[in-house]
Protein backbone atom coordinates (compact mmCIF):
# COMPACT_ATOMS: atom_id res chain seq x y z
CA UNK A 1 0.00 0.00 0.00
CA UNK A 2 1.34 3.41 -1.48
CA UNK A 3 0.78 6.63 1.01
CA UNK A 4 0.73 10.15 0.50
CA UNK A 5 4.19 11.63 1.35
CA UNK A 6 4.43 13.99 4.64
CA UNK A 7 7.49 15.34 4.70
CA UNK A 8 7.72 18.38 6.67
CA UNK A 9 6.46 16.93 9.90
CA UNK A 10 9.35 14.25 9.29
CA UNK A 11 11.86 16.73 8.45
CA UNK A 12 10.76 18.62 11.62
CA UNK A 13 10.64 15.51 13.37
CA UNK A 14 14.22 14.11 12.39
CA UNK A 15 15.63 17.96 13.40
CA UNK A 16 14.06 17.89 17.01
CA UNK A 17 16.81 15.68 18.00
CA UNK A 18 14.68 13.25 20.17
CA UNK A 19 15.64 9.40 21.29
CA UNK A 20 12.84 8.41 18.70
CA UNK A 21 11.54 10.95 15.16
CA UNK A 22 8.69 8.29 14.99
CA UNK A 23 7.39 8.57 18.63
CA UNK A 24 7.89 12.76 18.22
CA UNK A 25 5.28 12.51 15.35
CA UNK A 26 2.75 9.83 17.45
CA UNK A 27 2.58 12.40 20.26
CA UNK A 28 1.97 15.59 18.13
CA UNK A 29 -0.64 13.58 16.04
CA UNK A 30 -2.25 11.75 19.14
CA UNK A 31 -2.44 15.13 20.67
CA UNK A 32 -4.03 16.70 17.49
CA UNK A 33 -6.70 13.95 17.16
CA UNK A 34 -7.69 14.32 20.56
CA UNK A 35 -7.88 18.05 20.24
CA UNK A 36 -9.69 17.82 17.00
CA UNK A 37 -12.76 14.87 18.65
CA UNK A 38 -13.40 17.44 21.44
CA UNK A 39 -13.64 20.18 18.68
CA UNK A 40 -16.30 21.11 16.17
CA UNK A 41 -15.55 17.81 13.67
CA UNK A 42 -17.15 15.66 15.99
CA UNK A 43 -20.28 17.24 15.12
CA UNK A 44 -19.67 16.00 11.11
CA UNK A 45 -21.99 13.03 10.61
CA UNK A 46 -20.01 10.86 9.43
CA UNK A 47 -17.38 11.33 12.52
CA UNK A 48 -20.22 11.27 14.75
CA UNK A 49 -21.45 7.77 13.05
CA UNK A 50 -17.93 6.67 13.64
CA UNK A 51 -17.30 7.56 17.24
CA UNK A 52 -20.82 6.31 18.12
CA UNK A 53 -20.36 2.57 16.47
CA UNK A 54 -16.38 2.16 17.64
CA UNK A 55 -15.43 4.91 20.82
CA UNK A 56 -12.53 5.11 22.05
CA UNK A 57 -9.72 2.87 23.88
CA UNK A 58 -9.41 3.48 27.97
CA UNK A 59 -5.90 5.24 26.65
CA UNK A 60 -7.55 7.62 24.87
CA UNK A 61 -10.64 8.09 27.04
CA UNK A 62 -8.16 9.08 29.62
CA UNK A 63 -6.68 11.61 27.44
CA UNK A 64 -10.22 13.18 26.33
CA UNK A 65 -11.49 12.97 29.89
CA UNK A 66 -7.50 15.12 30.73
CA UNK A 67 -8.46 17.34 28.45
CA UNK A 68 -11.14 19.06 30.58
CA UNK A 69 -13.88 19.39 27.91
CA UNK A 70 -16.62 17.71 29.59
CA UNK A 71 -19.38 18.50 28.05
CA UNK A 72 -17.83 17.06 24.48
CA UNK A 73 -16.95 14.10 26.22
CA UNK A 74 -20.40 13.43 27.58
CA UNK A 75 -22.37 13.97 23.94
CA UNK A 76 -19.85 11.43 22.80
CA UNK A 77 -20.22 9.17 25.41
CA UNK A 78 -23.57 9.08 25.46
CA UNK A 79 -24.72 8.42 22.11
CA UNK A 80 -21.68 5.34 22.16
CA UNK A 81 -23.31 4.28 25.11
CA UNK A 82 -26.64 4.28 23.37
CA UNK A 83 -24.92 2.00 20.46
CA UNK A 84 -23.50 -0.31 22.61
CA UNK A 85 -26.47 -1.42 24.51
CA UNK A 86 -27.90 -1.77 21.24
CA UNK A 87 -25.13 -3.89 20.19
CA UNK A 88 -24.98 -5.49 23.84
CA UNK A 89 -28.52 -6.66 23.13
CA UNK A 90 -27.96 -7.94 19.88
CA UNK A 91 -25.10 -10.46 20.21
CA UNK A 92 -26.87 -11.84 23.61
CA UNK A 93 -30.45 -11.96 22.41
CA UNK A 94 -31.60 -10.00 24.90
CA UNK A 95 -33.54 -7.28 22.75
CA UNK A 96 -36.02 -5.93 25.51
CA UNK A 97 -35.59 -4.00 28.06
CA UNK A 98 -37.45 -6.04 30.20
CA UNK A 99 -34.89 -8.61 29.20
CA UNK A 100 -32.33 -6.44 30.36
CA UNK A 101 -33.32 -5.29 33.89
CA UNK A 102 -35.18 -8.43 34.51
CA UNK A 103 -32.77 -10.68 36.12
CA UNK A 104 -34.93 -13.84 36.53
CA UNK A 105 -34.95 -14.80 32.93
CA UNK A 106 -31.48 -16.96 32.11
CA UNK A 107 -29.66 -15.18 29.62
CA UNK A 108 -28.59 -18.34 27.98
CA UNK A 109 -32.13 -20.20 27.97
CA UNK A 110 -31.55 -21.60 24.41
CA UNK A 111 -28.37 -23.60 25.59
CA UNK A 112 -29.35 -24.33 28.71
CA UNK A 113 -29.61 -28.15 27.73
CA UNK A 114 -26.31 -27.65 25.99
CA UNK A 115 -23.41 -27.30 28.68
CA UNK A 116 -21.19 -27.15 25.65
CA UNK A 117 -22.53 -24.16 23.83
CA UNK A 118 -23.13 -22.31 27.12
CA UNK A 119 -19.31 -22.40 27.82
CA UNK A 120 -19.04 -21.09 23.91
CA UNK A 121 -21.68 -18.37 24.11
CA UNK A 122 -19.96 -17.24 27.36
CA UNK A 123 -16.42 -16.92 25.90
CA UNK A 124 -17.53 -15.21 22.18
CA UNK A 125 -19.65 -13.19 24.57
CA UNK A 126 -16.69 -12.29 26.76
CA UNK A 127 -13.76 -12.07 23.65
CA UNK A 128 -16.71 -9.60 21.86
CA UNK A 129 -16.87 -7.77 24.98
CA UNK A 130 -12.78 -7.14 25.02
CA UNK A 131 -12.90 -6.04 21.18
CA UNK A 132 -15.39 -3.81 21.81
CA UNK A 133 -13.47 -1.74 25.32
CA UNK A 134 -10.61 -1.90 23.00
CA UNK A 135 -11.91 -0.36 20.04
CA UNK A 136 -11.10 3.02 19.05
CA UNK A 137 -11.18 5.77 16.10
CA UNK A 138 -8.04 7.34 17.45
CA UNK A 139 -6.03 4.24 17.64
CA UNK A 140 -6.86 3.33 13.82
CA UNK A 141 -6.34 7.04 12.23
CA UNK A 142 -3.24 7.11 15.02
CA UNK A 143 -1.91 3.88 12.95
CA UNK A 144 -2.84 5.18 9.39
CA UNK A 145 -0.93 8.34 9.87
CA UNK A 146 2.31 6.15 11.27
CA UNK A 147 2.27 4.06 8.55
CA UNK A 148 1.90 7.25 6.21
CA UNK A 149 4.70 8.81 8.46
CA UNK A 150 7.03 5.26 8.29
CA UNK A 151 6.68 5.44 4.64
CA UNK A 152 7.80 8.88 4.16
CA UNK A 153 10.89 8.16 5.98
CA UNK A 154 11.67 5.09 3.99
CA UNK A 155 10.90 7.36 0.66
CA UNK A 156 13.12 10.26 1.79
CA UNK A 157 15.73 8.09 2.82
CA UNK A 158 15.69 6.94 -0.44
CA UNK A 159 15.75 10.15 -2.56
CA UNK A 160 16.94 12.58 -0.45
CA UNK A 161 20.76 12.32 0.36
CA UNK A 162 20.07 15.12 2.77
CA UNK A 163 17.35 13.28 4.57
CA UNK A 164 19.84 10.15 4.44
CA UNK A 165 22.54 12.24 6.62
CA UNK A 166 19.98 13.51 8.83
CA UNK A 167 19.16 10.21 9.69
CA UNK A 168 22.85 8.66 10.21
CA UNK A 169 23.12 11.81 12.65
CA UNK A 170 19.98 11.31 14.59
CA UNK A 171 19.55 9.09 17.41
CA UNK A 172 17.37 6.50 15.72
CA UNK A 173 14.07 5.34 16.71
CA UNK A 174 12.59 3.01 19.49
CA UNK A 175 12.68 -0.56 19.16
CA UNK A 176 9.16 -0.76 18.10
CA UNK A 177 9.30 1.92 15.88
CA UNK A 178 12.32 0.76 14.22
CA UNK A 179 10.13 -2.43 13.98
CA UNK A 180 8.00 -0.51 11.65
CA UNK A 181 10.48 1.29 9.81
CA UNK A 182 12.30 -2.04 8.93
CA UNK A 183 8.97 -3.55 8.09
CA UNK A 184 8.52 -0.65 5.73
CA UNK A 185 11.62 -0.82 3.93
CA UNK A 186 11.18 -4.40 3.69
CA UNK A 187 7.76 -3.70 1.50
CA UNK A 188 9.22 -0.62 -0.24
CA UNK A 189 12.89 -1.22 -1.02
CA UNK A 190 15.11 -3.34 -3.32
CA UNK A 191 16.47 -6.39 -1.85
CA UNK A 192 19.94 -4.34 -2.29
CA UNK A 193 18.65 -0.94 -1.11
CA UNK A 194 17.22 -3.11 1.73
CA UNK A 195 20.87 -4.21 3.02
CA UNK A 196 22.21 -0.68 2.56
CA UNK A 197 19.06 0.69 5.18
CA UNK A 198 19.86 -1.59 7.88
CA UNK A 199 23.53 -0.94 7.06
CA UNK A 200 22.79 2.57 7.93
CA UNK A 201 19.76 2.05 10.90
CA UNK A 202 21.63 -0.54 13.19
CA UNK A 203 24.31 0.97 13.45
CA UNK A 204 22.90 4.03 14.77
CA UNK A 205 20.69 2.01 17.08
CA UNK A 206 23.24 0.02 18.59
CA UNK A 207 25.75 3.16 19.49
CA UNK A 208 22.82 5.16 20.79
CA UNK A 209 21.76 2.47 22.59
CA UNK A 210 24.99 2.17 24.40
CA UNK A 211 24.83 5.63 24.74
CA UNK A 212 21.90 4.98 26.91
CA UNK A 213 23.02 2.39 28.95
CA UNK A 214 26.32 4.27 30.06
CA UNK A 215 23.78 7.58 31.20
CA UNK A 216 21.32 4.99 32.84
CA UNK A 217 24.94 3.30 34.39
CA UNK A 218 25.78 6.89 35.59
CA UNK A 219 21.87 7.60 36.99
CA UNK A 220 22.91 4.24 39.19
CA UNK A 221 26.16 5.49 40.35
CA UNK A 222 25.34 9.28 41.23
CA UNK A 223 23.38 7.16 44.36
CA UNK A 224 26.73 6.21 45.96
CA UNK A 225 27.89 9.16 48.08
CA UNK A 226 31.28 8.94 46.54
CA UNK A 227 29.69 11.09 43.49
CA UNK A 228 27.37 12.95 44.81
CA UNK A 229 29.09 15.96 44.00
CA UNK A 230 29.95 15.16 40.47
CA UNK A 231 27.92 16.26 37.85
CA UNK A 232 24.75 14.71 36.17
CA UNK A 233 25.49 14.99 32.87
CA UNK A 234 22.82 13.87 30.57
CA UNK A 235 21.91 11.06 32.92
CA UNK A 236 19.14 12.78 35.44
CA UNK A 237 16.43 11.29 32.78
CA UNK A 238 18.34 8.49 31.76
CA UNK A 239 15.70 6.16 32.78
CA UNK A 240 12.55 8.19 30.96
CA UNK A 241 15.07 7.76 27.87
CA UNK A 242 15.89 4.00 28.03
CA UNK A 243 12.21 3.03 28.45
CA UNK A 244 11.07 5.32 25.45
CA UNK A 245 14.22 3.65 23.21
CA UNK A 246 12.71 0.19 24.84
CA UNK A 247 9.07 0.48 24.63
CA UNK A 248 8.38 3.49 22.55
CA UNK A 249 6.50 5.55 25.41
CA UNK A 250 7.15 8.52 26.50
CA UNK A 251 7.96 8.14 30.53
CA UNK A 252 7.12 11.28 32.06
Amino acid sequence: MKYHLDTIPVWDACHEGGECLVCILEAKAETAYVESFLGGSVMEPDTRIEVNDKGFCPHHNKMLFDAKNRLGLALMTHTHTIETIKKLKKFSGRSSAAAVTNPAPRLLDRFATKEKNTRKFARDLAEWIRKHVNNCIICDRLANSLNRYVYTIIYLWEHEKEFRSALTASKGFCLPHLAMVLESAADNLSNSRIDDFISDIIPIELQNLDRLEQELKWFTLKFDYRNQDKPWGNSKDAVQRVLQKLTGKYME
